[in-house]
């Protein structure tokens, strides 16, 4: 049981290298309430790659690679965090400016 969920683990580690979420700023304007309407979506990114590794020894490459995966394995969920709450946050201030304009 152990090891086909480390594997499927491995497997999404190696899919997801280097991938982190993005917020993306959008804004246009309303000639009607005279304001600029923004907007905040995210997008998924890639960041980096597993590349090719001067390794001095196999505990050097060992090392190396497992501090590439953890990395990997990481980055996006953390992203996806902080990317996520800057969203919620920026698209509520950005709906109780726009529902100030239609009141």
């Amino acid at each position: 049981m152990a090891k086909p969920l480390l594997l499927l683990s491995t497997l999404l580690c190696v899919g997801l290298t280097g991938c982190i979420v993005k917020p993306n700023f959008e804004s246009s304007y309303n000639s009607e309430c005279n304001i600029t309407q923004k907007r905040i979506t995210l997008s998924v990114e890639q960041v980096a790659e597993f590349g090719a590794r001067n390794c001095n020894g196999a505990h050097d490459c060992k090392a190396a690679i497992v501090t590439q995966f953890v990395t990997a394995g990481l980055s996006l969920p953390v992203s996806a965090i902080i990317s996520g709450s800057i969203a919620l946050v920026g698209n509520s201030l950005y709906w109780l400016q726009e529902e100030k304009c239609e009141a």
